[in-house]
């Protein structure tokens, strides 16, 4: 996929872009979409589904793998601080693959700290189990297996990683992060990075940044669909 300055990333590490839908508009036609903001709206209960970010995602062979984390970990900018995701595959999956993986059930074990170690972790699954040990749970993980094109949706409080691609084959994928239509910027804690699209005086996202994708009154952002 040609994004990844082949001199200055180690091989065995899975290479993503964010918000790659400002760029390319083959992306933004799949992560922008109504029916996506819909569905992730329905999965938490909203009013209506705004992009928080996407992801285009590359696994080569022999990567390692993705510590398992809670998406809602890292919205602490954000009020409510929830997600929900759509993850595309672009190419077939498979288990051998580093495939993503669920642990299933666990988005009622509560909310964790964000993971300490996100990238080719030693043990990805570590923090997962300590937070099934508090739940009382038993961890069941299931992989995601999908041709190309397949997907699944996820809960924001889902634990999900994936192992290393023991295969031969490229895993490569696509994914949209939402949150609610009504969301606003934390008042204080927004952070470096979202802290340069929030306006002074005001905790409003701008739709131009944070578009809303599907609600429930028939709105959505004019300019998703060629509008002013």
């Amino acid at each position: 996929m040609g994004f990844v300055n082949r001199d200055r990333e180690a091989g065995d590490l899975t290479r993503q872009i964010c918000n790659a839908w400002k760029s390319d508009r083959t992306i933004a036609r799949t992560v922008l979409g109504e029916r996506i903001g819909r569905w992730c709206a329905m999965l938490r209960g909203w009013p209506g589904a705004r992009i928080n970010q996407d992801n285009v995602l590359w696994k080569p062979p022999r990567a390692r793998p993705v510590g398992f984390h809670q998406d809602d970990g890292y919205q602490s900018w954000v009020v409510p601080p929830e997600m929900a995701t759509c993850w595309i595959a672009l190419d077939d999956t498979h288990p051998e693959g580093g495939t993503l993986e669920y642990a299933r059930g666990s988005h009622r074990w509560g909310l964790s700290p964000p993971e300490v170690e996100f990238h080719a972790p030693d043990d990805p699954m570590q923090e997962m189990r300590a937070a099934a040990a508090r739940a009382g749970a038993e961890p069941e993980i299931v992989p995601v297996v999908v041709p190309a094109g397949g997907g699944a949706f996820h809960h924001g409080r889902t634990y999900h990683g994936s192992g290393a691609n023991r295969s031969e084959r490229h895993r490569r994928a696509v994914v949209a992060h939402c949150m609610s239509s009504e969301a606003r910027f934390h008042p204080t804690n927004v952070g470096y990075v979202y802290g340069r699209y929030k306006r002074v005086g005001s905790d409003e996202m701008d739709e131009s940044f944070f578009p809303i994708l599907w609600r429930e009154d028939g709105y959505r952002t004019p300019f998703l669909d060629g509008g002013a």
